[in-house]
C-alpha cells in the first residue's frame, strides 16, 4: 500500500506539472542605468530571445525529427518479449511456463509508400526552413521599424525643445511689443497659446518615447527599459541610392514565402506516391526466434522465417479516390505557389518604387527646411524692426516648425521603407549584423 501511495503521488506531480505552464518573468528596467542600445546589440537580443523566432526554431526542429523518423521506416523493427506465468488450481497443482521471444520484421516492398513518406517529410522540413526564414525576415522588419521609430522620437524631441524655446522667445517679444503699444492683444494671446502648445508637444513626445521603449522591448524578446536609450543618427542611417533590382521574377522565386509554398507542393507530390502505394502489393519479411518451457532449465528453442505478401483486391474504391485526392491537392498547392510568386513580383515593384520615392524625398524636405530657416531669419528681423506684420511673422515661424518636423519624418520614412523592401526580399534577421 505504501508503494502504491508513492506511485500515485509521483503520478499526480507529473500530471500537475504538465497542466501548468510558467512563463518567463518580464522585468522593466530603469533607463537611467542603461547604456545606449546599438543596432547590432538589438539584433543579438532579438535573435536570442524573440519568442516568434524561438517558436519557429522549435517547429523546424520538430520537422527535422519527423524527417529522421520517416527514414527509420526503411530499417527493420525488432521486438523482444518475456512471458513468465505461474498458475494454480484448487487441487493445489502448479503449472509454470517461461517464454523468451525475439521478433524481427523487415519491410521489403511497400509499394513505394516508405519512399513517398520519406520524400514528403524531407520536403516538409525544407518548407519549415523557409518558414523560419520568413519569420526571421518579419522579425527583422518589426525590430527595425521599432528601433527607427524610437530614434525618430529622440530626434523629434530635440526639435520640439528647440521649437518650444523659440516659441517662448517669440511670445516674450510680442508681449513687449504689446506693452509698447505696437501689437494688439489678439497677437499676444495667439503667441502665448502657440508657446503652450509647443511645451505640450515636448511632454507628449517624452511620453511617446516611454511607450515606444516598451514596443521596442517587445521586439527585443522582453528586454524592457523605460525610457530606452538608443545609439544612432537618422542622417547617418540613410542608405545609398537604391538601384533598380532588374529581374523581379527571379527575386520573387527566391523569397521565403514562395519557396515555402513550393516545398509544400513538392511534399504533396511525394504524398501522391504514398497514396499510390495502396494500389500495389506489399511484401514483408519476418523472423522469429525464441525459447519456451516450464522453467529456465527446460527451455527449448524455436525459430521461424517467413515472407508475407499482401495484395489489395477491393477496398470500395477508397484507394483509387485517395490517389485522385492527392493529385488534386498537389495541383492546388502548385497553383498557390504560382499565385504567390506572381503577387510577390507585383509587391517587389511597389516596394522598390516606394523605397526610392522616400529616399529622394529626403532631399526635397531638406531643401524646404533650408528655405524655411532663411525665410524665418529674414522675417524675424523685419518683424523686430517693424517692417512686416504679425501675420507674416506667424506664418514664417509655423512654416519653420512644420519643415523641421517633416524633415525628421522623411528620414524615418526612408528607413521604414528600406525595412519593407528587405522584408519583401526575405532578408532574415541573421543578415542584419553590421548593416546600417
Amino acid at each position: 500500500m505504501a508503494g502504491r501511495r508513492r506511485f500515485l503521488v509521483v503520478l499526480l506531480t507529473i500530471v500537475s506539472g504538465c497542466a501548468r505552464v510558467q512563463l518567463p518573468e518580464a522585468h522593466i528596467i530603469s533607463g537611467a542605468a542603461q547604456e545606449g542600445l546599438t543596432w547590432d546589440r538589438a539584433v543579438d537580443l532579438a535573435l536570442a530571445h524573440h519568442p516568434d523566432l524561438r517558436q519557429a526554431r522549435e517547429t523546424l526542429s520538430a520537422a527535422a525529427h519527423n524527417r529522421t523518423q520517416a527514414l527509420g521506416a526503411y530499417l527493420p523493427s525488432v521486438d523482444g518479449t518475456v512471458n513468465r506465468k505461474d498458475s494454480r488450481t484448487t487441487t493445489s497443482t502448479t503449472t509454470d511456463s517461461l517464454a523468451l521471444d525475439l521478433t524481427v520484421e523487415q519491410p521489403i516492398f511497400t509499394g513505394f509508400k516508405t519512399t513517398g513518406e520519406a520524400l514528403r517529410a524531407r520536403r516538409e522540413w525544407e518548407a519549415a526552413r523557409w518558414a523560419y526564414q520568413e519569420t526571421s525576415a518579419e522579425v527583422r522588419r518589426s525590430l527595425r521599424e521599432a528601433f527607427v521609430e524610437l530614434l525618430r522620437l529622440r530626434k523629434l524631441l530635440e526639435v520640439d525643445r528647440r521649437i518650444a524655446a523659440r516659441r517662448q522667445e517669440n511670445a516674450e517679444l510680442i508681449r513687449l511689443r504689446y506693452e509698447a503699444g505696437r501689437e494688439h492683444v489678439g497677437s499676444l494671446k495667439r503667441a502665448q497659446a502657440i508657446a503652450e502648445q509647443a511645451a505640450f508637444e515636448v511632454r507628449q513626445t517624452e511620453r511617446k518615447i516611454d511607450s515606444q521603449s516598451l514596443a521596442l522591448g517587445r521586439q527585443l524578446g522582453g528586454y524592457f527599459t523605460v525610457p530606452m536609450e538608443v545609439t544612432g543618427e537618422l542622417e547617418q542611417l540613410v542608405p545609398q541610392a537604391p538601384e533598380p533590382p532588374g529581374d523581379y521574377a527571379t527575386l520573387a522565386e527566391r523569397t521565403p514565402p514562395v519557396q515555402r509554398l513550393t516545398s509544400n507542393a513538392e511534399a504533396l507530390k511525394a504524398a501522391m506516391l504514398s497514396a499510390q502505394a495502396e494500389l500495389w502489393p506489399t511484401v514483408t519479411g519476418t523472423f522469429n526466434y525464441g525459447y519456451a518451457g516450464s522453467r529456465a532449465s527446460h527451455l527449448k528453442d524455436d525459430a521461424s522465417l517467413g515472407v508475407t505478401v499482401s495484395v489489395p483486391l477491393f477496398h470500395g474504391g477508397r484507394n483509387v479516390e485517395g490517389v485522385l485526392e492527392s493529385n488534386a491537392e498537389y495541383r492546388a498547392a502548385l497553383e498557390a505557389a504560382r499565385s504567390a510568386r506572381d503577387q510577390r513580383v507585383a509587391d517587389l515593384g511597389a516596394h522598390w518604387s516606394t523605397f526610392r520615392d522616400a529616399w529622394e524625398f529626403v532631399a526635397v524636405r531638406q531643401s524646404f527646411l533650408d528655405a524655411a530657416r532663411q525665410r524665418s531669419e529674414i522675417v524675424h528681423t523685419q518683424y523686430t524692426t517693424g517692417l512686416t506684420d504679425f501675420q507674416t511673422f506667424d506664418i514664417a515661424e509655423q512654416d519653420l516648425s512644420d519643415s523641421e518636423r517633416a524633415y525628421v519624418q522623411s528620414l524615418a520614412d526612408v528607413l521604414v521603407q528600406e525595412a519593407e523592401w528587405l522584408l519583401a526580399n526575405g532578408r532574415a534577421l541573421e543578415e542584419a549584423h553590421h548593416a546600417k
